[in-house]
């Protein structure tokens, strides 16, 4: 209903021409959107937003990058969410905002975390929950003592995962990867600061109390009791972990029920959900195995996997366990696998949504300034055009660099061959008679030859020896996969550059007689574009150095070219290419 609404605010904000309204009705609908789980679609219309809204609004904009930065940690792009809190954090800051200073320290605490990186997270935490004492009514108190619990449980956790927090058991590799015991002061101190916060939640002051933040805060204390409840349910979800690396699994049964109770009371599924193996080792443990594997289950009937993959994976992994401790090898064996399946399914989930964010990336630009140029008039238009579209370009010459960039580190992380592999392509097109423009954008293209690189397997990609047939044609598949990767919807909005990209991502392993991949195409029937950077980047890997190979000096990679020239190459280009190479008019190699 919020998405509908936001939606329809959206549509007639448009077509009046209200930016105000617009970048109001953008953000609800990015919120929206984020909480429905369809991060992609939610991180598009939040950037527009702040495309939209007036630069003396530093509260609404701070608010827009956060939100923003939620959905960047959902589609498990850290870096950009850690930039975009810390703009967010500024902007907080500058309006004035000590609630909103506090949630967004808290919130780069989490991001912290969630790269590892818990002391940084903890002196964050640490830091809010010394200005959340002092602030009147200590507003959002409890949620920050249940999130600093939470991350002094993962600093403190086994090498196997984090804590309490259902994907956790997600990330283990083994089905002995229960919490081990223990006692030492990191989980007393985790195990304080829950029992403070549940004190808070559980005060005789209902839905109301010392937690309940001021009516700008955006924390989980709020006047919703649902949002209480679900609080309140990870609190006891933390403690339960808690009491089983103390080594009481009754006490860890206890909290992990209380938890059920509370989150599905609030109506978290999700969260109720991530509960359920911790209450199954805590029955594992008192010796009651069958009940925990029944239980696990009729949990994994009820809840569809295709939503909840990380959810799905923590609960076969649990219920591996409880098989083992039944004796049970063949059920345990068949939870495994399915373990790893969906474990499996979520990584590539994951590779696949940081892709569409890079997508959107290329043509998100070129929709903020279209939208700004149609409100343009008069004689400035012209000029303003020229402007914009220097400024688009440039964005897409960084993005660009960036896709190319995923690929190549992944490949060739010790040189910058694809910026390279463009300058040297620009430098043969214009030796061949292409127009300066035409040249400098089949450059800028031809850097993104292997994006298609991203798809294949580490195992594939970095082997020292040869490849296998069915590695090779794996490997091959790189070239249609760049190719569908620079066409489909969200990489449209790049126009003719990205269309050339896509064209010499696929043919650049054609071959002049035909002998080449994907298609077998022969001679001029091969694009430009694809001939030149045959030759350009086979160059470049010859003289290159990889862990499996030294590189050729350049004499004996020129004369490869050259031998091969009418049967792998266009001899015309290898001839230019040698022309340039001898004037000393190629770009440096560093």
């Amino acid at each position: 209903m919020a998405l509908r609404a936001a939606s329809q605010a959206e549509a007639a904000a448009r077509g009046a021409g209200d930016d105000a309204a617009l970048a109001g009705a953008l953000y609800a609908r990015g919120r929206a959107l984020n909480r429905l789980g369809q991060s992609q679609e939610a991180l598009g219309a939040l950037l527009e937003c702040v495309a939209f809204l007036p630069g003396g609004q530093l509260r609404a904009q701070a608010l827009a990058w956060r939100e923003a930065a939620c959905a960047q940690r959902n589609l498990a792009c850290d870096s950009e969410a850690l930039e975009y809190l810390g703009l967010a954090l500024r902007l907080a800051q500058e309006a004035a905002d000590p609630a909103l200073e506090v949630d967004l320290i808290e919130d780069l605490a989490q991001a912290h975390a969630g790269q590892e990186d818990h002391g940084a997270a903890l002196h964050a935490l640490h830091g809010s929950l010394r200005v959340r004492r002092t602030l009147p009514g200590q507003p959002g108190l409890a949620h920050t003592l249940v999130r600093l619990a939470q991350v002094q449980l993962r600093a403190c956790a086994p090498a196997t995962g984090g804590p309490g927090t259902g994907a956790a058991a997600s990330q283990a590799s083994t089905p002995d990867a229960s919490p081990a015991g223990g006692d030492g002061p990191d989980l007393q101190a985790a195990q304080g600061t829950l029992l403070e916060a549940l004190h808070l939640l559980d005060g005789p002051s209902g839905s109301r109390g010392a937690d309940e933040p001021d009516s700008g805060s955006h924390d989980a204390g709020s006047h919703d009791p649902g949002e209480r409840l679900a609080l309140r349910g990870e609190a006891h979800s933390a403690l339960a972990h808690v009491h089983l690396r103390r080594g009481d699994p009754a006490a860890a049964q206890e909290s992990a029920l209380a938890a059920l109770a509370a989150l599905r009371q609030a109506g978290a599924t999700r969260q109720a959900l991530q509960v359920l193996p911790e209450l199954a080792r805590a029955q594992v443990a008192q010796g009651e195995a069958a009940s925990a594997l029944a239980g696990l289950r009729a949990a994994l009937t009820l809840n569809p996997p295709d939503l909840l993959l990380a959810e799905h994976a923590a609960l076969h992994l649990a219920a591996c366990e409880a098989c083992e401790a039944l004796g049970d090898h063949a059920g345990a064996l068949g939870h495994h696998r399915a373990f790893h399946a969906l474990d499996s399914r979520r990584r590539d989930l994951h590779a696949h949504e940081r892709t569409r964010a890079t997508q959107a990336r290329v043509g998100l630009d070129a929709t903020r300034e279209e939208a700004r140029l149609h409100r343009m008039r008069g004689e400035e238009l012209e000029a303003e055009v020229q402007v914009r579209t220097a400024q688009l370009a440039r964005s897409q010459r960084a993005v660009i660099d960036l896709l190319a960039s995923c690929a190549e580190f992944r490949d060739a992380p010790l040189g910058p061959h694809t910026r390279w592999v463009g300058d040297a392509a620009q430098a043969v097109a214009l030796a061949l008679g292409s127009a300066p423009a035409e040249a400098a954008q089949l450059g800028l293209a031809a850097r993104l030859h292997d994006v298609g690189k991203i798809g294949i397997p580490d195992s594939i990609l970095l082997k020292r020896g040869p490849l296998l047939p069915d590695e090779w044609a794996h490997m091959a598949e790189h070239t249609r996969l760049g190719a569908r990767l620079l066409t489909q919807p969200g990489a449209v909005d790049g126009g003719p550059l990205l269309q050339l990209a896509a064209q010499i991502a696929l043919t650049h392993h054609e071959c002049w007689d035909g002998s080449g991949y994907p298609a077998g195409l022969v001679g001029e029937a091969i694009p430009l574009g694809g001939r030149i950077v045959r030759v350009v980047d086979t160059f470049d890997a010859l003289v290159s150095a990889r862990p499996y190979k030294d590189g050729w000096p350049a004499a004996e990679a020129l004369s490869y070219l050259s031998e091969h020239a009418g049967e792998l190459f266009d001899p015309v280009v290898v001839g230019i290419f040698a022309d340039l190479h001898s004037a000393g008019r190629l770009p440096e190699r560093t």
